[in-house]
């Protein structure tokens, strides 16, 4: 009688256990915040060795880095640009490509439910997994300022109407995920981006002529 072989070595995917971990955190993020990000409950909600976080991302906040700097995560550069190039926008006048920035990440965070949970839950919580998340995304946003607006005379003017317009829209999307109506305005109404970003265009227009 043959002897029985050994069982082969099962060969561990580990782009499929990645996006497993990814699916996990994204999960536990939704549903409890970043305090559930602990290794053994991520590994066990992806169904893998918690070892594997460390074998592959060093730690938690390894993992969490990964995630956050994804390209497919936050919204991406390429996404605000909406298909212009830098060439096309830095041509724009600097109003209207603020205008155009702004409403394209209005409409990027709609559609990235979870980037929208987890702003919520920074709110609430600060750690290092929040501070990973928070230097994600504004690193883009230094980008698009040094890219994108390099030319503006008044840059300390600029970031700050940015950042008023840009809380409002985020604010808008947070708030669309549970709640339909705001000062009158239906959050869920196919129409209202096109009009957040017709008002948008309104409020940026006296950045006209800001270019160097």
């Amino acid at each position: 009688m043959d002897e029985a072989k050994p069982a082969a070595p099962v060969r561990r995917n580990r782009a499929a256990t990645e996006a497993r971990l990814r699916a996990a955190v994204e999960d536990l993020l939704v549903e409890s915040g970043f305090a559930a990000l602990t290794p053994s409950a991520v590994a066990k909600r992806a169904g893998v060795d918690k070892m594997l976080i460390y074998r592959y991302f060093g730690d938690m906040a390894g993992l969490v880095r990964t995630i956050a700097f994804a390209d497919d995560f936050f919204p991406s550069f390429d996404q605000i640009c909406g298909g212009k190039t830098v060439a096309d926008l830095r041509a724009m006048p600097v109003n209207e490509r603020a205008a155009w920035v702004i409403g394209r990440n209005l409409r990027a965070l709609s559609d990235r439910p979870v980037v929208l949970e987890l702003m919520v839950w920074e709110m609430i919580e600060r750690n290092e997994l929040t501070a990973i998340m928070e230097e994600a995304r504004e690193s883009l946003g230094l980008r698009l300022m040094a890219e994108l607006f390099g030319d503006v005379a008044d840059r300390a003017l600029l970031q700050v109407v940015s950042a008023l317009l840009g809380a409002g829209v985020t604010y808008l999307a947070l708030r669309r995920r549970k709640i339909r109506w705001y000062a009158g305005v239906d959050l869920r109404d196919a129409a209202t981006d096109d009009a957040i970003e017709h008002a948008i265009a309104i409020m940026t227009a006296p950045m006209a002529g800001q270019d160097s």
